[in-house]
This record gives structure tokens, sequence and C-alpha cells, in this order.
């Protein structure tokens, strides 16, 4: 079940124009960059944003001293035996305003089998365990713990060419650990062009539509989600 029915519907704004795209595939040709999807308008304004950094530095500090103080160790020490050597790895992501940032990630491959998925990697994967270090991203200012979820260069190349100037409003704020989009079920590698334009839409809706409680709400949301397959995977 989705985080919200219909995003178009619960976060109306007349300012926000609309059309559907005649796009096939992210690799359509810059001819059809046609999509008229929610469209941020600049950044949050300055009292937003304050509010968002505080909560993300007091929510991070307290997960990372509390939680990840101990269970990243443990997990670096279980991907190492599994193979997965380094244990972490660092990974150019597009962030704000499309600057580059090195994102810290727990890593699911062997260095010297990057095609290879053990069962362990899937885990980390289907549960979110490898984005943790992303913490350490937030307290940096480098990412927010809700927003757009950050691209890597390639997606970013063929992404942007493919929906055209308005892809990079996404980046008119600090990308995610998680967000609205993967809260409503897009999550994982593209699929399609509806699946691009569906993530897309949502985080400009989430950028249109901002409040510490819709943080909160996604946050809560992600949390569910996670519980649900752990609980899953235990049966």
């Amino acid at each position: 079940m989705r985080f919200l029915k219909n995003p178009l519907h619960d976060y109306p704004n007349p300012s926000i124009k609309r059309t559907r795209s005649d796009l096939r595939s992210p690799y359509a040709s810059t001819n059809s960059r046609t999509l008229l999807i929610p469209i941020a308008t600049d950044q949050l304004p300055l009292r937003y944003r304050i509010i968002k950094r505080a909560f993300d530095i007091i929510v991070s500090s307290l997960i990372l001293i509390l939680i990840l103080s101990w269970l990243l160790p443990l997990l670096a020490i279980v991907n190492g035996l599994m193979g997965n050597f380094p244990a972490f790895f660092i990974q150019n992501r597009v962030g704000l305003e499309g600057r580059l940032f090195k994102c810290y990630k727990l890593r699911t491959m062997p260095r010297d089998r990057p095609r290879v998925m053990t069962k362990w990697s899937e885990t980390l994967r289907r549960h979110k365990l490898d984005e943790l270090p992303q913490f350490v991203n937030v307290l940096k200012g480098e990412m927010s713990i809700v927003g757009p979820r950050p691209h890597m260069l390639s997606d970013h190349e063929v992404f942007s060419q493919a929906i055209g100037r308005q892809y990079f409003d996404r980046h008119r704020v600090l990308p995610g650990i998680t967000g609205l989009a993967q809260v409503e079920g897009f999550e994982g590698p593209v699929q399609s062009m509806d699946d691009l334009n569906g993530r897309i839409r949502c985080d400009l809706i989430y950028i249109n539509r901002w409040s510490l409680w819709l943080d909160i709400k996604i946050i809560y949301q992600t949390l569910l989600l996670m519980l649900k397959g752990l609980m899953k995977n235990a049966k």
C-alpha cells in the first residue's frame, strides 16, 4: 500500500503544472523531452531550512550515538567476513544544487566480483541497512534524513537527458536517506519511464509541500516498511 493514494490530489497546488509524458524510456531521444510535472520554485524558505537542519542534526546525532555507534561496527565485521571487503565504500553522488559529494554506504558486492550478490548482500539492500552510514553524510550537511534520493553520476546523466530542465528542480534541497518516492513504492533500479516520472513527481511534490510533519510521517512510514520487511523475512 502506498503512502499517499494520489500524491497530486493529496497535495494540491494551483501553481503546479501537469501534463503527461510522451517519453517511452529513460533513454528516449532529446527530441521528445516534454514532461510537465510539479515544478519546484526556489529552495525552501530560510526558516524552513533552519528547522529542517536542526531536526536532521538532533535526530542523526542521537541515531549515531545510541544505535550506529555499535551497529555499524558489527555490520562492518559481518560484511567483511561475508567477503564484502572493504566493508564500506564511498561513491560520488549528485547533491544540493548539482554539487558532487562523497556518499557513504556499506559494500554489498565484493570488489573483485562487482556483479555477485550474496544472500547477505541482498539482506543489506532489502532492509536498507547499506544506507545507514549516510547518517554521517547528514551530520556533515551533505544530506538530509528525508529528501530526494541522490543519484549516481551515470543515472544523473541519463535521467536529466530524458526529463530535461525540470529534472534539476529536485536538486533545490539536500538529498535524503529516504523520501516520499520511496514510501510511495518507487525504489530500486528505475524500470521504465513511468517509474522515473513517478519518482521525480514525488520528489517535486515533497519540495513544494515540505513541512516538518511531512518529514516525520515519511520517517515513520519508512520504519514501518523496514519492520514489515524484517518480520516477513523472519517467517
